[in-house]
């Protein structure tokens, strides 16, 4: 088995719980890691024995642009569903998605939640 990770896909959007989020963009920033075997897209040098990260990018950008929700974790299992279902040969998925600069009333470094299908 082998990683692939698609790293700070970079988002302006309108998500969060409070009313004002739901029409100021803020920055969210989304990692996404697969696992799947690797071997035979390492010998063959084809595509199609491994996993277009485009494919999984429009996905992110898809969703992330989509609709505004309120919750990161509403936006993370979307993601994680949808990523487990583009292909047989994806083990295990994980979805971690940042707001950059959260409204929690400290200063922060982001807030992250992750989903991963461990709960």
């Amino acid at each position: 088995m082998g990683q692939i990770r698609l790293k700070r896909m970079r988002f302006h959007t309108c998500h969060g719980a409070l009313p004002h989020e739901q029409h100021v963009a803020q920055e969210f920033w989304v990692d996404v890691e697969l696992e799947l075997p690797l071997t035979a897209a390492g010998l063959s040098d084809r595509l199609a024995d491994t996993i277009n990260y485009g494919r999984v990018a429009r996905i992110v950008e898809d969703i992330m642009m989509g609709p505004p929700v309120k919750l990161l974790e509403t936006l993370a299992y979307r993601m994680y569903s949808s990523i487990v279902e583009l292909d047989d040969r994806i083990g295990q998925v994980s979805v971690h998605i940042t707001k950059v600069d959260p409204p929690i009333g400290v200063p922060s470094g982001g807030v992250e939640v992750v989903v991963d299908g461990r709960d």
